[in-house]
């Protein structure tokens, strides 16, 4: 299962690589592809998140050690902030705002893909481990 949490990182790592290289040279005239590249990202975050929380939920169930727990609980915050902020983004960019401040939506897309980025890497440093077994409370 760690395996297929990577694969959505990379691959969201790569949406939004694909992005932000549109954003670049793109403007209001393309709002359709920017549309559709926005439900695409927002599904494979939604479903990354689903496996991700029953990874999470299966691990909390182990024998931890002090850190272990402490690093889920860490997790755990950074992803109800990270999810808020998400939300909020969509909320606030609807296409009628784009279209009115594309520089703006462009900058925000940037920065909160900055976090996305820090976010992930810090689960596959954090996280990761966990979930293969390196971290258990000995018995």
């Amino acid at each position: 299962m760690m395996m297929d949490l990577r694969h959505d990182h990379d691959g969201l790592r790569r949406q939004m690589q694909e992005f932000a290289q549109l954003m670049a040279g793109a403007g209001p005239k393309d709002m359709p592809d920017i549309a559709r590249r926005r439900i695409a990202f927002a599904q494979a975050f939604r479903e990354h998140m689903g496996r991700e929380d029953a990874v999470v939920q299966q691990l909390r169930r182990r024998p931890l050690t002090p850190e272990a727990n402490q690093a889920l609980r860490e997790h755990g915050r950074a992803i109800v902030a990270l999810f808020l902020r998400y939300s909020d983004h969509i909320k606030q960019w609807t296409p009628a705002q784009i279209d009115a401040d594309w520089v703006g939506y462009r900058t925000a897309v940037l920065a909160l893909q900055d976090g996305l980025r820090e976010r992930m890497a810090s689960e596959e440093k954090h996280l990761h481990p966990l979930l293969a077994g390196e971290v258990r409370k000995a018995a």
